[in-house]
């Protein structure tokens, strides 16, 4: 292949966790990357047995700083945003289960969704107990405001109104009253 000349190069910076377009970019550096691409570089270290992407244990302690950064509450999405932001290109996957092998605790928590539970369910217990009112102003530049009513109970629609400007009078004259 076009590449086995710079196999040594490219293994030193594939050990040293640089990625495919990092490669690529080296070896442009160094006059000797004209006419390959990212996947050229790839589908090379693949058929010559070369890891690219950040090792395993450099990866354990970018996230172990992450974590000591942000606290423990971001899971593997929201850590590999933080990590690409500090040049740091890692899977999810890969995120997720280093998250889970570091923080065992916080990964229960966030599994479990403790955070995201709402304490209070919201139960509606007949037709008429809550009503929820909701407008849409975002038509107004032509002409029209919508009001509508709908119950908790049932998920029905019980008022609406449409008019040219937001009236109060007409919102309550329509909808309110009528629910």
């Amino acid at each position: 292949m076009a590449l086995d000349p710079y196999y040594d190069m490219i293994a030193d910076m594939a050990r040293n966790g640089l990625s495919s377009t990092e490669i690529l970019a080296n070896l442009g550096v160094h006059g000797s990357g004209k006419g390959f691409s990212t996947r050229n570089i790839r589908k090379y270290c693949a058929a010559n047995g070369i890891s690219l992407g950040i090792p395993h244990a450099r990866l354990e302690l970018e996230v172990a700083q992450a974590i000591m950064e942000t606290g423990p509450s971001f899971g593997r999405r929201m850590m590999k945003g933080y990590l690409s932001t500090k040049n740091v290109h890692a899977g999810e996957a890969r995120i997720g289960s280093v998250l889970r092998t570091i923080h065992r605790p916080y990964h229960e928590d966030r599994r479990q969704g403790s955070k995201n539970l709402n304490p209070i369910p919201y139960t509606a217990e007949y037709m008429g107990h809550k009503i929820h009112l909701d407008q849409n102003e975002k038509i107004a530049m032509f002409g029209a405001t919508h009001v509508l009513a709908i119950d908790g109970f049932s998920r029905m629609i019980v008022g609406f109104s449409t008019m040219p400007i937001k009236n109060n009078l007409l919102i309550y004259e329509n909808v309110f009253r009528i629910t």
